[in-house]
């Protein structure tokens, strides 16, 4: 995983989630933006928990009608996951990823 390529995406990621949430994202850039995510992160077992999530989130902004509900659930697991995360990861994406949690939380919370 290219570090300057994941800190741009997070920075784009939290930026999006930031600037408009749901109505600036979704359900359009939604999924190209999680298939970026797939893009960068790798089948560690670290990360499989947050890959499993990122495919269920895309799944429901693909379907003719998501569920409100589930993806609210989803992004709630999502934003748990990385803040567990963030406390293992090196130095330099602890805060960044931090950030990005709560950018999720936000957003699910407004759901």
């Amino acid at each position: 995983m290219a570090t300057q390529h994941l800190s741009e995406l997070i920075h784009t990621t939290v930026a999006a989630l930031n600037d408009g949430g749901v109505t600036s994202i979704v359900p359009v850039d939604g999924p190209a933006l999680i298939d970026r995510w797939l893009g960068q992160l790798d089948d560690s077992p670290a990360n499989q928990q947050v890959v499993t999530s990122l495919h269920e989130l895309k799944s429901q902004l693909e379907s003719n009608e998501p569920d409100p509900v589930t993806v609210k659930a989803i992004l709630l697991d999502l934003s748990e996951q990385l803040s567990v995360r963030a406390s293992s990861v090196d130095a330099d994406f602890r805060e960044p990823l931090r950030n990005l949690a709560d950018a999720i939380l936000t957003l699910a919370t407004s759901l």
